[in-house]
């Protein structure tokens, strides 16, 4: 008996130690002097407003250009949104109906995502899919929704494109589901396999409306893959990072037929956003350039132009009231960030986001010379 608890506590104390050793390897790595180089322009955002939300579990559902209204989504309450002016900063609270035939409950990962003239509520555990018009918010069924998702975005009136998993080999794979037979079109060859099938291409869907173009963006390697709206790849393109190989390590869970994380990520690519002609990515390695106090208290957007397909330069967001980045995402004219129960609205210097013109070489260095030898006051400065 003393013999088996004797192994039970040394089996502990060695998982614990492990995952320990695991999380400090990880740390080591994300705030490593890193090969690469950031440019950073001085004032490329200035902060105008904050707001408190109340919770910490809103996220961003989108953007009206006409009315300049931005819609926030609630993780616990699906059916809610928050609705915030960025002229005026004004705020009210929508309450989003459904109709009588379609199921009441949703679940945590459900989402609702907002490009007007209609929103769209999201759930790919029922799974679920409606529609409806933000002059009513009222959603009915509008599609085909027999096909499992853990990633949904609308790119049509009647299409989504989705990421779910192969119920044949248990990989993840990009689809599109649409109002036309055979409703659901699979592209298995999309995601690139580097070594589970699972969290090695795990990443980020998003939907560029300018350009009627899909972009996805690995959280793991230093990469994201560009598509059309039928599903066909159009290109592939690097971060400014050079981790090109997924640092990961899963097992598989064999009760469950599924697999789970063995190790701590070495995460790459954290949050992501475009608009227009920019791909914002909150990166989370540290420049060569960059001081460790400053990385480890901010958080670092880098910009790069899917027109000139460029990196373009770099940016920070402090931490606010000791919370530090959460969830962003960009308009004409702002950048709004989440840190925690704060909404904080930046306006952007059209200097560098009006038409995001590379910079020249002698130029960049310059910047980032000045860059460091500058504090970031001036961000909560206008």
């Amino acid at each position: 008996m003393k013999t088996t608890i004797v192994k039970l506590i040394t089996c502990a104390f060695l998982s614990i130690t492990t995952v320990v050793c695991l999380y400090a390897v990880s740390d080591k790595l994300t705030h490593r002097q890193n090969s690469f180089h950031r440019y950073f322009p001085p004032h490329p955002i200035l902060l105008d407003t904050v707001t408190q939300i109340k919770f910490n579990s809103y996220y961003f559902s989108g953007y009206d250009a006409v009315s300049n209204n931005i819609y926030l989504g609630n993780i616990t309450a699906p059916l809610h949104l928050l609705k915030v002016n960025t002229q005026s900063k004004d705020t009210s609270h929508i309450s989003v109906k459904i109709d009588s035939n379609s199921l009441k409950r949703f679940y945590a990962k459900s989402r609702i995502s907002v490009t007007p003239p209609y929103f769209y509520l999201l759930d790919g555990v029922t799974p679920k899919l409606l529609r409806g018009n933000i002059s009513s918010w009222n959603a009915n069924e509008f599609i085909y929704d027999n096909a499992y998702f853990n990633q949904a975005i609308p790119i049509g009136p009647k299409s989504l494109a989705i990421r779910s998993i192969d119920a044949e080999n248990h990989e993840l794979i990009l689809g599109k589901v649409t109002n036309k037979p055979p409703n659901v079109l699979l592209a298995p060859n999309l995601l690139e396999k580097q070594l589970d099938g699972i969290f090695c291409t795990d990443g980020s869907l998003l939907y560029n409306t300018k350009r009627s173009k899909l972009i996805y963006i690995y959280y793991y390697r230093n990469e994201y893959l560009i598509m059309d709206t039928t599903m066909q790849l159009v290109d592939k393109r690097k971060t400014i990072d050079t981790n090109s190989i997924a640092k990961i390590k899963s097992k598989a869970i064999d009760h469950y037929d599924s697999k789970t994380m063995a190790a701590p990520p070495f995460l790459v690519n954290k949050n992501s956003y475009t608009y227009k002609d920019y791909l914002l990515i909150h990166s989370n390695l540290m420049a060569k350039n960059e001081s460790k106090y400053k990385f480890g208290n901010s958080s670092v957007i880098d910009v790069y132009n899917l027109n000139t397909n460029t990196y373009d330069f770099s940016f920070y967001i402090d931490s606010f009231k000791g919370f530090k980045l959460k969830r962003f995402m960009i308009t004409d004219n702002h950048l709004l960030a989440i840190h925690h129960n704060y909404l904080v609205i930046y306006e952007l210097n059209q200097n560098w986001f009006s038409e995001m013109k590379p910079v020249s070489k002698q130029n960049k260095d310059n910047i980032a010379i000045e860059s460091g030898n500058r504090n970031t006051e001036h961000l909560y400065k206008k």
